[in-house]
């Protein structure tokens, strides 16, 4: 009987699969939910399901659980990688220009204060 259910399960995974093919995500999204609401650690219903998704965020969060049942699954990590590096280059990029700000802001208030001291010192050597 076990092996009927996972037959069972088996054959919809295919069936979502073939719909994901036919660009047919909607219905395949519906099928792919209720094998995980079964089975919250089905490797390939995560898998198929960051196919299926229509942004990058649930994509990620897919292939998360993929690894989260199976850290060792490659096709994973690597599809996972591939969506995150520009999200990491963009960050490091934003790094370096907030960094370049502060240094810029930093710079100009020590140019103020400068000045500020310059004009005092001046005022009042000429005052005295």
């Amino acid at each position: 009987m076990a092996d009927t259910a996972a037959e069972a399960r088996i054959d919809r995974l295919m069936d979502a699969i073939e719909l994901v093919k036919a660009d047919r995500r909607r219905e395949a999204i519906h099928l792919l939910r209720e094998l995980i609401r079964e089975d919250n650690d089905f490797e390939d219903a995560w898998l198929w399901m960051s196919v299926a998704v229509d942004s990058l965020d649930q994509s990620s969060i897919c292939l998360d659980n993929v690894l989260r049942v199976n850290p060792a699954n490659f096709n994973a990590a690597s599809a996972l990688h591939r969506i995150r590096t520009p999200e990491m280059q963009m960050q490091k990029r934003r790094g370096r220009i907030r960094m370049y700000r502060d240094l810029a802001f930093t710079g100009m208030w020590l140019l103020v204060v400068t000045l500020l001291y310059t004009m005092l010192f001046t005022f009042m050597s000429a005052a005295g």
